[in-house]
């Protein structure tokens, strides 16, 4: 079976030192099931914070990633899903640098790990719901790249075509 998946998503990143930094939006995926275990998956996200009263620009993450999914525990109505994801990240934000704010952005390499329960709703309709850890990079106050350990939460509608593989 396959899916396709719409919904919200919530990432904290640290620019810099700075405090984290709240970012919401959407997120929207699309998974492949190869058997009761194993699948693979698309997810795309882009997530936003409103603007720095400091700088005046507002920061986003907009990322690519696709992997593997492997569900190590299921029942007829839920499933506990893990999944590696890489792909590319475009992280745009301002760091301070003494007093005053350098604006940049730097698509790169990204990857994730995390794990998540979906749960069957109605028909071919579920909700899924999964925590990452997603590590992206950033150009610093120093001008280097800088690596961002970032926490990112998804919450979705999933609606399902061609139906869920039975559990084996």
């Amino acid at each position: 079976g396959a899916d396709i998946a719409f919904g919200y998503s919530n990432l904290t990143l640290n620019l810099s030192g700075r405090p984290t930094v709240n970012l919401s939006g959407a997120d929207v995926s699309t998974t492949l099931d190869f058997s009761s275990r194993w699948g693979a998956t698309f997810d795309s996200s882009y997530v936003r914070a409103g603007r720095d009263p400091g700088s005046g620009h507002s920061s986003y993450v907009l990322s690519f990633l696709a992997g593997p999914v492997f569900v190590p525990a299921q029942t007829e109505k839920t499933r506990l899903l893990v999944r590696v994801l890489g792909g590319i990240g475009l992280v745009d934000g301002s760091t301070p640098v003494g007093q005053l704010y350098f604006r940049g952005w730097e698509s790169h390499f990204s990857w994730a790990v995390g794990t998540g329960i979906e749960r069957n709703v109605s028909g071919p309709f579920a909700v899924r719901v999964f925590a990452d850890y997603l590590r992206t990079q950033f150009i610093g106050n120093s001008g280097t790249l800088e690596p961002q350990n970032n926490i990112r939460f998804t919450g979705s509608l999933v609606w399902r075509f061609g139906g869920r593989r039975p559990n084996r």
